[in-house]
């Protein structure tokens, strides 16, 4: 479908989305995206925007990533309940953010995310580009922290 959905509305458009039209997904969506190049249709609202996503990020504990990086976005994040943590595979050092924290991951950098106890972020990639991220299965680079589930 490629993210063709009737919710999705147009940047152009002015207005917004009521928060009554997404907090209901977020018991069942660990990331709603309300802004974006959605590549899959939606459930709820969202605006159509090439040039950047913003997703409302709710996690439980123990939601950690998997080790991923992006070719060309840059992410930005910034805690507004609890903590997040962010290993940087190539050093193995790991930074962790609390609230009113910002985050900046650039791109290329290789992070898994570590969630030690229910946290909500919100979270800013620019730009938009469905399909940019890149998981160990994908991933041609000389790394020695490739998950062994998905060496070939």
């Amino acid at each position: 479908m490629n993210g063709t959905s009737k919710n999705a509305r147009s940047a152009a458009d002015f207005g917004g989305i009521s928060r009554d039209e997404y907090t209901k997904f977020a018991d069942r969506l660990k990331h709603v995206f309300l802004v974006g190049n959605l590549a899959h249709p939606s459930e709820h609202p969202f605006i159509r925007e090439e040039r950047l996503e913003m997703i409302l990020c709710f996690y439980g504990a123990g939601d950690d990533g998997l080790p991923h990086w992006h070719r060309d976005v840059t992410e930005y994040e910034i805690v507004v309940e609890g903590t997040i943590g962010y290993l940087d595979i190539s050093t193995g050092e790991t930074q962790w953010f609390s609230v009113g924290d910002l985050s900046v991951v650039p791109a290329g950098r290789c992070v898994k995310r570590l969630v030690p106890q229910p946290a909500r972020t919100v979270a800013v990639k620019v730009p938009s580009r469905p399909g940019d991220k890149v998981h160990c299965q994908h991933c041609q680079q000389e790394c020695t922290a490739r998950l062994k589930a998905y060496q070939g």
